[in-house]
């Protein structure tokens, strides 16, 4: 596992987890709210997810991967396209004033909103099957390399998750401006972009 692939893997993930929409939002609004212990543990429920799309990526891809290794190439294409698209759509969209509730719930209502919220989303399984390829060989993964992905992975979202939560007021004026928010977009377009060549590239 080559570092800077691990770190091109986690700028990846940290920018299209920072694209503006309703998960920045519900976080800014909670912490603006002073709910910062239900935004945390929202925060730790998503994370928690993750982490489990994750191992099970690792557990069961790993041995079908071996079976049809042509699927590689034809991930490591459609990957890069997808992120281009996310790229384009994120630069040309006409940026529009994000609003979010921010009803206050207990810490587990709120761990579990997360986790919950990060697995019934599609674009989860997809981005992590698009992404872990590109850091390691899910065919001989080991529990080592395991514990550094999911280890990445965390660190990644929750440096995302803690700056929305600790910027939660200017995060909502940004979400709030349309001139901010098309800012916000378009240099998360670019870093996006640049992870799609870094998929195109290996």
């Amino acid at each position: 596992m080559e570092p800077t692939a691990l770190f091109a893997y986690m700028m990846t993930l940290g920018a299209l987890t920072l694209t503006p929409g309703p998960l920045v939002a519900v976080l800014a609004a909670r912490s603006a709210s002073r709910d910062r212990r239900g935004a945390c543990a929202m925060a730790i429920g998503i994370c928690i997810g993750d982490v489990l799309v994750i191992l099970a990526i690792c557990a069961g891809l790993g041995f079908w991967l071996k079976a049809n290794s042509e699927i590689f190439s034809i991930a490591k294409y459609a990957g890069a396209g997808l992120l281009i698209l996310v790229a384009i759509r994120m630069w040309r969209a006409q940026a529009a004033p994000t609003q979010a509730t921010a009803r206050a719930y207990g810490l587990l209502t709120s761990a579990l909103i997360g986790f919950t919220v990060c697995l019934s989303s599609p674009q989860t399984v997809v981005i992590y099957f698009m992404l872990l390829p590109r850091v390691v060989d899910l065919t001989v993964v080991g529990p080592q390399e395991i514990l550094i992905l999911m280890g990445a992975t965390v660190a990644a979202l929750l440096a995302v998750f803690v700056t929305i939560i600790l910027c939660s007021e200017l995060t909502q004026r940004l979400l709030n401006c349309p001139a901010g928010a098309t800012i916000w977009s378009r240099i998360m377009s670019l870093t996006i972009g640049g992870s799609a060549l870094w998929v195109l590239a290996g």
